[in-house]
C-alpha cells in the first residue's frame, strides 16, 4: 500500500457526494523523508515568493 502512494506525483482529491465526510487516509513511511521532499518541491515552485516574504 505505501509503495502505492510513494509513486503518486500530484494530489488526488476523489469527488464525493453531498452530505458525504471527508476521512483521512493513514499514510505509512518514514516521516521526515516525507517532510524532506515537501520541502524541496516547495521551495522549487515558490522560491520567488519565499525570497519576498522573507525581506519583510
Amino acid at each position: 500500500m505505501n509503495q502505492a502512494l510513494t509513486k503518486q506525483e500530484r494530489l488526488v482529491i476523489p469527488r464525493r457526494k453531498a452530505g458525504e465526510e471527508v476521512k483521512a487516509r493513514p499514510c505509512l513511511g518514514d516521516h521526515h523523508a516525507q517532510l524532506e521532499k515537501v520541502r524541496e518541491r516547495s521551495f522549487a515552485r515558490y522560491e520567488k515568493a519565499y525570497r519576498e516574504l522573507a525581506k519583510v
